[in-house]
């Protein structure tokens, strides 16, 4: 079982992102002005971007082709820059997602706040560094966490004082930000332990591997089966 996990890494975890991609979508045909919009188109990006981004394992080879030596030899070698702007998006679309949900204007201007503040910061280090093609943002993994963390307890915040708290359970957003917390925290560790994952520790990466596939399967699992219960609670 542990090799086929291992084996077909890539494969579940894109299926479970277009998993949730899909139902996701299937909600919004049914609710189409529903804030849940911005989240879904989130969820698109990370499925083609996980798709465009394997195109790295394609430059491990060494076809003899004189536009694949040239890519090769390029900037875009690597897709460090595919995924920089991609944690940038997605900071910004779930600063948004959340944004259009909360109905105080204190919690408003603390998610664009930090929305902003985070923006600026990866302008500045992308500026003044090389490091765009080369590296992700430094304590990238712990930002995001932290800014997710804010995004969620707001949303809590937000929730207790509604009278929806007492159909929580029926809420697309609550699945949501469950599934997004858990991925953070869970997650966070094995980047901030990053310096371990290196080749003779096969172990190690093994167990990398095999936690970051759990939690992704059950996040975007998590992800689709709010979207799908909401449904299901909607015609009854």
């Amino acid at each position: 079982m542990e090799d086929f996990l291992l084996n077909n890494y890539s494969v579940i975890t894109k299926s479970v992102e277009l998993i949730a991609a899909v139902f996701g979508t299937l909600y919004l045909k049914k609710n189409k002005n529903s804030v849940l919009k911005i989240f879904v188109y989130y969820l698109w990006l990370t499925f083609f971007v996980e798709l465009i981004g394997e195109y790295s394992e394609i430059m491990q080879n060494n076809y003899d082709y004189s536009w694949y030596i040239s890519f090769k030899n390029s900037v875009f070698c690597t897709n460090s820059w595919l995924y920089n702007i991609y944690s940038y998006l997605a900071i910004g679309m779930i600063g948004i997602f959340y944004s259009n949900m909360m109905s105080t204007k204190t919690s408003k201007i603390i998610i664009r706040t930090v929305i902003i503040t985070y923006s600026l910061f990866v302008l500045i280090f992308f500026t003044i560094t090389d490091a765009f093609f080369t590296s992700s943002l430094p304590y990238d993994m712990i930002f995001g966490t932290i800014i997710i963390c804010i995004y969620v307890i707001l949303y809590f915040i937000e929730l207790m004082r509604n009278d929806e708290i007492l159909e929580f359970y029926k809420l697309p957003s609550f699945y949501v930000s469950i599934g997004l917390l858990m991925w953070y925290i869970c997650v966070m560790p094995l980047f901030i332990y990053d310096g371990y994952f290196k080749a003779i520790n096969t172990n190690f990466i093994k167990f990398r591997y095999l936690l970051l596939l759990i939690i992704n399967i059950f996040t975007y699992l998590c992800f689709a089966f709010g979207f799908w219960y909401a449904l299901y609670s909607n015609k009854r």
